[in-house]
């Protein structure tokens, strides 16, 4: 598939987005990957499974130019203290949804659990499996990442479900998700309307809960293992 550099950048799509990305400058990808293993280093338990929740440095490298490490692209103290300042945040125990719910709106917020997509396919009804893909494209020796993400409903442990708002999101430790899969969920709290696909649990006369990216940070997706698998690796033994 040829790379147009019109495509290039993440496209608004009905309930979700598509994302043409060219991959990092290699050293642009090194200085992140040398400044993240300096601040995990000796930042105790929390830092270091933040950065193990990457999975593979080829996952990091999707955030390389993004939101996430915008201020943090040169060695300095301040890039440090930032880095530190995004891990610490993806090591945060994640809350129930109805904690979520109760939170002002544009809390950061990690919310965890099972999902489901929030819309149906149009020719039988029956909900969509595909709620998250990545594949690779290139052309003239130039490659990118071809992103494409749908809007999810997340069901916690006490059968609370939370909208997930995907636009300017980034799925950091896998190349796909789909119905039933669990995951973790790093953005910001939002109240919106009830989808007409809605869960039991929503009020239709009221807002319903939604975990959406921020203004100025982007909405991070982990999957999480079912509890019976492997460890994996940490990112910095790959």
């Amino acid at each position: 598939m040829p790379l147009d550099i019109d495509t290039v950048g993440e496209t608004a799509l009905p309930g979700g987005f598509r994302r043409v990305s060219p991959g990092p400058e290699p050293l642009a990808l090194a200085r992140l990957r040398a400044l993240l293993l300096e601040v995990a280093s000796g930042g105790g338990t929390r830092l270091g499974e933040a950065l193990e929740g990457f999975r593979s440095w080829r996952f990091l490298a999707l955030l390389c130019g993004s939101d996430w490490t915008a201020g943090a692209r040169r060695s300095s103290t301040a890039a440090r203290r930032l880095l530190q300042r995004r891990l610490r945040a993806l090591g945060t125990a994640p809350i129930s949804v109805a904690s979520a719910a109760r939170l002002p709106i544009g809390s950061s917020v990690h919310v965890h659990g099972t999902i489901r997509p929030m819309l149906p396919t149009r020719s039988k009804g029956t909900p969509k499996s595909h709620i998250w893909s990545r594949s690779a494209m290139s052309t003239h020796n130039v490659r990118a990442l071809v992103e494409e993400g749908h809007d999810f409903f997340l069901t916690d442990a006490e059968a609370r479900t939370v909208c997930v708002i995907v636009a300017r999101g980034y799925l950091i430790n896998d190349d796909h998700l789909s119905s039933g899969d669990r995951v973790s969920v790093f953005g910001f709290t939002d109240r919106v309307a009830a989808p007409s696909h809605h869960d039991d649990s929503f009020d239709r006369a009221a807002l319903a809960p939604a975990v959406r990216a921020g203004d100025d940070l982007p909405l991070l997706v982990r999957r999480v293992a079912p509890a019976q698998a492997p460890a994996q690796a940490p990112a910095h033994e790959r």
